[in-house]
């Protein structure tokens, strides 16, 4: 396979690689940055970050180009690929696929947890999770309205999912019982749980994000956000979860102090080659090597900043 490398620098960042040059349509980092995920009109991409090569090419179903989400578990063992229609299980160390599942409802986010659980969000308000090792299936009804978010604990034990009805709750994927819900003025759009499952990130469509203590069951922040309606389409906690990591819409990269919610950094990816459009979505963040920090957007760039 091909792989493009990007030498040039830019004042938004170091390009790194060109993951896909036509663009992608999802994308996923690993919670220690050394894989990345991609979706593209070629099909789905498992890439070794740091040895700049593509380790698994595959493809859901008779079509190379419908999968929509993509997620990878916090320890590197499992990846989630979903269409609009069907979701698959993939073990990363011999990338074969584990299971096939199809889903009602029109899929719309998936989360996979260290033992190969998945969540996969629909828009006909029902939320599936699925334990292939056990054989179990639990179908979530706690949402009136299309569900934008799914998280999952590491150990997949816990939920957090949000939607249109301006609600975050979080529940047991034993029993399905709502153990906390968030209120928010807003569609939720947005949704994250830390490695330790101690903290969760929770943002709306009206630029309200809220970080929360999950054993405390309190609020610890809420990012200090400046200009109007801030959506965010990436997350991660990093830096023993002091610190989170954001993409927007809009090109942006943020980095947030998670106990008072101050804004540290922020940063813009590149702009696209034409012939593709000039905006970029933030799919993927993680921290790199230290305090270097790494996105993939929609162009195909994976690029990266260190911050001090």
């Amino acid at each position: 396979m091909l792989i493009s490398l990007i030498s040039a620098c830019s004042p938004a960042g170091k390009p790194i690689m060109n993951l896909s040059p036509a663009g992608n349509y999802a994308a996923a980092l690993s919670q220690d940055g050394s894989l990345a995920l991609v979706s593209s009109s070629q099909g789905i991409t498992l890439w070794d970050v740091a040895q700049q090569q593509a380790k698994y090419q595959w493809w859901q179903g008779d079509r190379r180009d419908n999968v929509i989400a993509v997620a990878l578990s916090n320890n590197n063992q499992f990846a989630a690929t979903l269409s609009s229609d069907s979701v698959v299980l993939w073990q990363l160390s011999d990338g074969k696929s584990v299971g096939w599942w199809s889903i009602d409802g029109q899929a719309q986010c998936v989360a996979v947890a260290n033992s190969g659980q998945l969540l996969v969000g629909t828009a006909n308000t029902s939320v599936f999770y699925l334990s292939p090792r056990r054989d179990r299936l639990i179908k979530f009804m706690g949402h009136s309205e299309k569900v934008n978010s799914v998280a999952l604990t590491a150990d997949g034990s816990l939920a957090l999912t949000g939607g249109n009805d301006a609600k975050a709750l979080l529940w047991r994927t034993t029993d399905a019982k709502v153990v906390q819900q968030w209120n928010t003025e807003s569609r939720v759009l947005a949704t994250a749980i830390s490695p330790s499952a101690k903290l969760a990130f929770v943002s709306d469509s009206t630029g309200n994000a809220f970080i929360w203590d999950i054993p405390g069951q309190q609020r610890i922040s809420r990012l200090k956000i400046t200009t109007r309606q801030m959506n965010f389409t990436a997350m991660s906690f990093i830096q023993d979860e002091q610190q989170l990591l954001t993409g927007t819409p809009n090109r942006e990269s943020q980095l947030w102090q998670v106990k008072n919610g101050e804004k540290l950094a922020s940063w813009r990816v590149a702009t696209p080659p034409k012939p593709q459009p000039p905006g970029a979505v933030v799919y993927a963040v993680s921290q790199w090597d230290g305090n270097g920090i790494q996105t993939i957007s929609s162009s195909g760039l994976l690029e990266r900043w260190q911050h001090p």
